[in-house]
């Protein structure tokens, strides 16, 4: 077959670039840095004990409050020391100033004011020199609010813990009926997780790759050689070639970066598999993730292909790329709709749809599995739009490198797809 020729030529071309190995290289760093520099500044970030005065005109809640906050430090003692300073009345504003002198001097590093009021409505106050975690923002309220809730209570003659108990929050576990009829606990937040990661994998690959090919297809116009290519092979064998060539490329790229995900993944990989056993995945998912990866590839690649088809310039590309890009950006924008019902009649029709199909069927299969019959015609219908696409791209290219320097019209397309015909 003459179009592996051009297979293997753009393989080795694209491969030897310095781009295609700067970028393999760089992006497992950066992937490296994404997960081992955040846990080692958390790590080398040092821990401190929290001086805190607690200005308290209830006479009640300082108490309260101090006796909750009981984390401690990794290295063992209290995480805060707290003081409690009592002031009544008149003395209130007085003392709460007298502690904010204290933030100046450096002699206290949070201050907290409990107003008399608190009990009825109103805002506490936090007070901090420089520190801005929001955590212990976060751990204050919380302890502040219990403690204020306790008091009301025991105002009211009635049991903190007593109303603690009655009013304890019932967890709705999510269950889904089978096609079997039986009952399979789902996970919703973490089902939305796990497709968005395999679309959002699929996508980045057709962006990146995409336009490579475009690139290609434009420069090859451009070349002196074409006229010598096309003498020794048609031009549908040369986008068949370029098709696969590059798109071999980009999967080799892809792989080496899956492959070092997964090693830098494999201290966490444990806690993942712990997580994701709460999750319903189907077995079918990981058959059909790289069926689908793979020819939604080629459909868009084979899109991109027209593009560069038409396009005179790497500019024009570039402009109408978009043409491209749009078709996957919608089932992204309406990928929450289709998770809520993915076997509503929207869905089923925009899953058949071929520039969608890579998208919104994977997507369904994760979901709950369709029947078979749609994942097949899904299926059928991006290969005959992948061929239909190679045919137009080769029919344009081969009567548009005679009008290079051209933007054609729509019309002027359409009349040399019929003239290579």
């Amino acid at each position: 077959m003459k179009a592996m020729y051009v297979i293997r030529r753009e393989y080795t071309e694209n491969v030897r670039r310095k781009s295609f190995i700067v970028t393999t290289i760089l992006v497992p760093l950066f992937m490296a840095a994404l997960i081992v520099l955040p846990v080692t500044f958390a790590l080398l970030q040092p821990e401190h004990q929290n001086r805190v005065a607690v200005v308290d005109q209830t006479g009640k809640i300082g108490p309260e409050f101090v006796a909750a906050l009981t984390d401690s430090l990794k290295k063992g003692g209290r995480k805060y020391l707290c003081t409690v300073v009592s002031a009544t009345g008149e003395n209130f504003e007085a003392a709460k100033q007298a502690q904010i002198d204290g933030l100046r001097s450096r002699d206290t590093d949070i201050v907290v004011a409990i107003p008399q009021d608190v009990m009825t409505g109103g805002k506490a106050a936090y007070i901090t020199r420089e520190q801005r975690n929001y955590n212990i923002l976060d751990r204050f309220e919380d302890v502040l609010n219990n403690a204020v809730l306790k008091e009301r209570l025991a105002t009211e003659g009635i049991d903190y813990e007593r109303v603690k108990t009655l009013t304890s929050r019932v967890k709705l576990e999510m269950n889904q009926m089978n096609k079997e009829g039986g009952l399979e606990q789902r996970n919703f937040l973490a089902e939305y997780g796990v497709v968005f990661v395999f679309v959002m994998i699929l996508y980045s690959a057709l962006i990146s790759w995409g336009m490579t090919i475009a690139k290609s297809i434009v420069e090859e116009k451009g070349s002196r050689i074409i006229e010598v290519l096309l003498s020794t092979l048609s031009a549908r064998d040369l986008m068949i070639g370029k098709l696969v060539g590059v798109g071999l490329a980009g999967l080799t790229q892809l792989a080496i970066w899956g492959v070092v995900g997964f090693l830098l993944a494999g201290s966490a990989l444990p806690m993942l598999v712990a997580q994701m056993g709460t999750v319903h995945v189907s077995p079918l998912v990981f058959v059909y993730f790289p069926v689908f990866f793979v020819l939604g590839f080629l459909l868009f690649a084979s899109l991109f292909m027209v593009v560069g088809a038409v396009s005179s310039t790497e500019q024009d590309a570039q402009q109408m790329q978009a043409i491209v890009t749009l078709p996957m950006i919608i089932p992204l924008m309406s990928l929450m709709l289709f998770i809520q019902s993915p076997n509503s009649g929207l869905a089923v029709a925009m899953s058949l749809i071929p520039v969608f199909t890579p998208l919104l069927m994977l997507a369904r299969i994760i979901l709950l599995t369709p029947p078979m019959w749609q994942i097949a015609l899904g299926i059928g219908l991006m290969l005959v739009a992948i061929f239909f696409s190679v045919t137009v791209a080769a029919r344009i290219f081969r009567v548009g490198i005679l009008m290079y320097g051209k933007r054609p019209s729509l019309r002027e397309m359409m009349h040399w797809y019929r003239m290579a015909g």
